[in-house]
């Protein structure tokens, strides 16, 4: 039983990680250490705030949030407009300016790529057959079959 015990500490100490006082990351040891550069974080009493970083990794990020509040109490929206920007793999620094709203995360960048254009033959199509693209026209309701549609209730 003591030798059982003796194998399984040894065993137990073979398996712990083993640090390089150069790289401090536990999980990837061998990625070195980023350094924060500078940072903000200012908020106001309504929930406007600015935050931002940069490391000497050349990844930095700001952002500009602003809440528009609402008809009604605690409703409201907040929209967010910043940018990142990081080194890639290839040495190239990438750039990405946003807005986040209620259409959803808009991202902006010369690398990122862009839907095509619409082809005439598709706005043709639609003006002539409509009755192909009854998903887009239906705002609410579920489907029963081909020929049926059922409004579904909302409540709110």
């Amino acid at each position: 039983m003591q030798m059982f015990v003796a194998l399984l500490l040894v065993a137990a100490a073979s398996a712990a990680p083993q640090f390089d006082p150069q790289f401090t990351s536990p999980i990837q040891p061998f990625q070195p250490e980023v350094r924060i550069l500078s940072q903000k974080f200012e908020q106001d009493q309504i929930g406007n705030y600015e935050y931002g970083y940069q490391q000497d990794n050349g990844q930095q990020v700001q952002e500009v949030g602003r809440v528009a509040p609402g008809s009604q109490p605690e409703t409201g929206t907040l929209e967010q407009q910043g940018s990142f920007e990081f080194v890639g793999d290839d040495g190239n620094t990438y750039r990405v300016d946003y807005t986040a709203n209620e259409g959803g995360f808009q991202p902006q960048a010369p690398h990122l790529p862009v839907a095509p254009a619409q082809i005439p033959e598709y706005a043709q199509l639609r003006q002539e057959h409509p009755e192909l693209f009854w998903a887009e026209n239906q705002s609410q309701g579920t489907i029963i079959n081909d020929q049926q549609f059922v409004q579904q209730q909302q409540f709110f």
